[in-house]
């Protein structure tokens, strides 16, 4: 299988991380009118990893889909939504969901 075959099929319920083997990358995790919901979880890794993978998950995306990005890396709370903006793709919900965590959805434009 190469690289960007994990991507693409989004009928698989799992889909291995690109930069860490260790780590879930993208789960489909509902079907929204207009795209799909996707879920990156980068919980304990450390910045610049969540951005990065961020990055190569939502290439793999249809333009409509989201991706909801969980991660604990302090840097991440400003990179990830700088790079969306600059991205052109529109942040749909931002909140930190504990001490040191937040969640981010990107939806791809």
């Amino acid at each position: 299988m190469g690289f960007f075959d994990r991507f693409r099929n989004p009928a698989t319920s799992l889909v291995q991380s690109p930069v860490s083997p260790d780590v879930d990358a993208i789960t489909p995790v509902a079907t929204l009118e207009g795209g799909r919901r996707y879920q990156l979880n980068t919980v304990g890794q450390v910045c610049p990893f969540p951005l990065v993978e961020a990055k190569q998950a939502i290439k793999q995306l249809e333009p409509g889909d989201q991706l909801v990005i969980d991660f604990d890396c302090t840097q991440a709370t400003d990179s990830i939504p700088h790079w969306a903006a600059a991205a052109g793709y529109p942040v749909t919900n931002f909140e930190q969901v504990g001490d040191a965590s937040w969640t981010i959805t990107v939806q791809k434009a």
